[in-house]
C-alpha cells in the first residue's frame, strides 16, 4: 500500500468519525432544546398554579372579611370559585409531573 493510499484511507475515516460526531452533537443539542422548552412550559404552569393559589386565597379572604365564611371546611370548598380553581389546580398539577416525567426521559438517553 502507498503513501498515498494510507492517506486517503486515513482521511476516509477521519470523515467518518467527522461526521458521525456531528449527528452525534446535532441529536444532543436537539434534546437539549427540548429540555429548555419542557422547563419554559413547567415555569408557565407553576406560574399559572400559584395564580390559582392567589385566587383560593384571594376568595377565602373576601369571604372572611364580609363574615360570609362558612363554618365548615366542606362548605367553604363547595363555592364555586374556590372549587373550580381547585380542580384547575389539580390538573395543573398533573400537567407538572407530566412534564419532568418527559424531561428525565429526555435526560435518560444520553446517560
Amino acid at each position: 500500500m502507498t503513501i498515498w493510499e494510507k492517506a486517503f484511507l486515513n482521511m476516509q475515516r477521519g470523515a467518518q468519525r467527522l461526521s458521525i460526531d456531528a449527528v452525534l452533537f446535532a441529536e444532543r443539542v436537539r434534546v437539549e432544546l427540548a429540555i429548555v422548552r419542557l422547563r419554559i412550559r413547567i415555569s408557565e404552569v407553576q406560574a399559572r398554579i400559584d395564580e390559582l393559589y392567589q385566587s383560593i386565597g384571594r376568595k377565602v379572604v373576601n369571604l372572611a372579611t364580609g363574615d360570609a365564611l362558612p363554618k365548615t371546611t366542606e362548605q367553604l370548598v363547595q363555592n364555586e370559585d374556590i372549587s373550580v380553581a381547585m380542580n384547575e389546580l389539580i390538573d395543573r398539577k398533573q400537567e407538572l409531573e407530566e412534564l419532568h416525567d418527559r424531561i428525565r426521559s429526555e435526560q435518560n438517553l444520553f446517560k
